[in-house]
């Protein structure tokens, strides 16, 4: 992919990330001052299906960057089985997203960054420690929400008992890891992520009710701004969900838009779609703005 350049960095503990960074695209002349936005994926989504919504940013002048947490798509390496990561929903927030966010910062040279979180994406800056959500600007939230499973949409209610009580709880220490590709559900997971993710959407207070000592510092510190986008067709997070996900981060400024795929010119969006390429035309530079703006 032109503009592409992967690469891989370390984290505090000693593990290798790998993601992709894509260099801004500016006209010839004094330099300008650029944007420095991290793509952010949804859980089990390799950082491959973002590429060309980040080339598209770099196409607007941004250092916009890709990355797979530890265990997860180019950060398994070839041969490794997940079953041997070491890793839960902490670990991910706080040790890879911060090296992934000093990682960014180092490379466009910006003092902070802004995140463009989709699901999963959307909840590691309200999870990180207090000095990377310092380096944060604002985040883009897309398609996120509380996940408690009561509270989903009902395509994914519906499921969520046979992942969350049944399958997680059986298989995973059967197999070491969670075997989510075998099964159609999510993807394959590390044995800590399935365990403590399992753990808080069976809870109605999601991560923060689950584990209110290891978060509430977190969430309540959180102090960007947050742009927060709902899809109308989505199968698995619900406006309600997305509000409960606002609520939990008080000190945040916050603000939320419900959109019908009609608005975008879309038959269809739904939860893992919004960064697939039909949507360059009208979503991606709403949400760009959404980036960029005040």
């Amino acid at each position: 992919m032109r503009g592409a350049e992967p690469f891989a960095f370390s984290t505090q503990d000693g593990h290798s990330l790998a993601a992709v960074r894509f260099a801004p695209l500016v006209p010839p002349g004094p330099p300008v001052r650029t944007q420095a936005i991290l793509v952010a994926g949804a859980l089990g989504v390799p950082q491959r299906h973002y590429a060309p919504f980040a080339q598209w940013l770099a196409g607007r002048g941004c250092h916009a960057m890709t990355f797979d947490l530890r265990g997860m798509g180019a950060s398994l390496p070839a041969g490794q089985s997940v079953r041997t990561v070491e890793a839960d929903m902490l670990s991910w927030a706080r040790v890879d997203f911060s090296a992934t966010v000093d990682a960014l910062r180092q490379w466009s040279g910006a003092e902070t960054v802004t995140v463009i979180g989709h699901s999963l994406g959307a909840h590691l800056p309200a999870m990180t420690t207090a000095a990377t959500q310092g380096r944060i600007a604002a985040v883009v939230s897309v398609a996120a929400g509380a996940g408690y499973w009561r509270d989903w949409a009902v395509p994914s209610r519906r499921k969520a008992p046979l992942m969350l009580h049944l399958a997680g709880p059986l298989l995973t220490p059967l197999f070491g890891y969670f075997p989510g590709k075998r099964i159609g559900m999510v993807a394959d997971l590390p044995a800590g992520v399935m365990r403590q993710w399992s753990r808080w959407c069976r809870h109605p207070g999601f991560a923060w009710g689950a584990e209110p000592d290891a978060l509430a510092a977190s969430v309540e510190g959180a102090r960007y701004r947050i742009h927060a986008v709902s899809f109308s067709d989505d199968e698995a997070m619900t406006q309600d969900c997305t509000r409960k996900l606002l609520a939990a981060q008080p000190n945040a400024r916050s603000s939320l838009e419900v959109i019908t795929p009609q608005a975008m010119g879309a038959a269809r969006i739904g939860h893992l779609g919004a960064f697939r390429s039909e949507h360059a035309a009208r979503l991606w530079p709403y949400l760009h703005g959404l980036a960029t703006g005040p």
